[in-house]
């Protein structure tokens, strides 16, 4: 494995995840959430969402500032479509892993996956691109698992 695939680790611990269940599969519904959370100036960082049989659980962070923001589009989201359920935990973080040769080195999540995994880390959300991952983990696992990626990619 190449310890170049990875040259930053960033991480937030000043975030919002927020999780919508029994959102109905429909991208014109999935909008109307979207606007309304825009709408009330709220910054959505990281989206990630589940397929389920009848419906879909969608899963995002924001900053912390925005708690009274997203508070009030929340209120209005549900005043609009009732059977949403929305829970929201602070005491999460977010470490993101970055790097460009990301996309061409095999095993870089697995490798990533296994760092947190020997520390028994949650895994509450996860997002990827060609070239970053990114999960929200229990505030209280934030500064290990930090240090432990830094530490094997030599950071």
């Amino acid at each position: 494995m190449d310890k170049n695939a990875i040259t930053q680790v960033e991480y937030n611990d000043q975030i919002i995840q927020v999780k919508l269940l029994n959102v109905e599969k429909n991208s014109l519904f999935v909008g109307s959430i979207f606007q309304e959370i825009s709408k009330n100036g709220v910054n959505i960082d990281m989206i990630s969402q589940v397929m389920l049989e009848d419906e879909m659980r969608i899963d995002f962070t924001c900053d912390q500032k925005d708690q009274e923001k997203l508070n009030e589009a929340i209120e209005n989201i549900k005043q609009k479509h009732p059977r949403i359920m929305v829970y929201q935990s602070r005491n999460v973080a977010k470490v993101m892993v970055e790097g460009e040769k990301m996309k061409d080195e095999i095993g870089v999540a697995a490798h990533i996956f296994e760092i947190l995994g020997k520390y028994q880390v949650p895994l509450l959300q996860i997002t990827t691109s060609e070239i970053s991952i990114s999960c929200v983990i229990p505030s209280e696992f934030m500064e290990l698992a930090v240090n432990e990626i830094k530490k094997a990619y030599q950071l």
